[in-house]
């Protein structure tokens, strides 16, 4: 058996569902390509895409699924088939949004960096670079050095991460009253404080969109704006909000940096998104349960 094929068999590959669209089973096939075992998480489905879900695993025998009876958020689902793989017996969880196109190197790129980062002991996450569907541009491609292999960098998004088991065992689970938003971040800031290293593979591995973005003409060039729903907007809000008063000193850049695309995409969305004062209402009360409330409670 080759590394690479080890490799992917010590992968348990989490994907998380609420009504995933017709083309998700073919997602699937190729996720199943790059790991050991495909785990799905459905918070929740309707009943079509329920049975939908359930017919691709009864069809799949490396293809598994835990069924939620209300939408648990984003954080619970990803602690659910993470409890799955360690009970299984994986060393890695490779974690994946429901609508996210892998490509067929995604873990022959992510087993290179693993292989020669000189602090294995030390990596917490390797996040994977990527296509976004709508700009089809590389998303990291304009910050970094896409000739490097890797680069070390302090968050990267949930889609497309491999997270060693043991790591989850040092630094406990996703924190699941973010619900969903700023979930990534949380984990990924919380392994910086514990001396973890957080990775991001410069290969495009696979093609991913931020909410359902569309393009509009702003001043003198073409921009995107995501299009959340209120209730994302929420949440958002909310839990950017939290990890500004928890990281303000700790991580003084990542607050800034994060604040301004935070004012940036508030500004594009009162000029082109739809609801506007309906989320506005939900960014405001977002904004006020994170500076006040002591304990985040969930709104559906």
């Amino acid at each position: 058996m080759s590394d690479l094929e080890l490799f992917k068999k010590n992968i348990c590959a989490i994907i998380v569902t609420f009504h995933p669209d017709e083309k998700f089973e073919t997602r699937v096939l190729k996720t199943l390509k790059q790991a050991g075992k495909v785990v799905i998480v459905d918070n929740n489905s309707s009943v079509e895409k329920k049975d939908m879900l359930r017919r691709i695993v009864s069809t799949q025998p490396d293809c598994a699924l835990i069924e939620n009876d209300d939408n648990l958020g984003i954080a619970k689902a990803l602690n659910q088939g993470i409890s799955w793989a360690k009970s299984n017996g994986f060393e890695f969880v490779l974690l994946f949004d429901q609508d996210t196109v892998v490509e067929d190197n995604i873990t022959e790129s992510l087993l290179q960096v693993y292989t020669k980062y000189p602090q294995k002991d030390k990596i917490a996450v390797i996040g994977s670079n990527y296509t976004d569907t709508y700009t089809k541009q590389n998303v990291y491609g304009e910050y970094y050095d896409k000739n490097s292999l890797w680069v070390e960098i302090l968050t990267v998004i949930t889609s497309g991460s491999l997270i060693p088991i043991r790591v989850i065992d040092e630094l406990g689970p996703f924190r699941e009253d973010f619900f969903i938003d700023h979930v990534d971040d949380e984990f990924c800031l919380r392994a910086k404080q514990k001396g973890y290293k957080v990775i991001l593979s410069m290969k495009e591995v696979m093609r991913h969109s931020l909410g359902s973005a569309t393009m509009h003409k702003f001043l003198w060039r073409k921009t995107g704006t995501s299009n959340h729903s209120p209730l994302r907007r929420y949440y958002m809000t909310r839990n950017h909000t939290v990890l500004i008063k928890e990281y303000l000193f700790k991580e003084p850049a990542w607050v800034w940096d994060t604040s301004f695309c935070r004012l940036k995409s508030l500004i594009l969305m009162c000029l082109f998104e739809h609801k506007r004062l309906t989320k506005l209402k939900l960014i405001i009360k977002g904004l006020m349960h994170g500076l006040f409330s002591k304990k985040l409670r969930n709104l559906k």
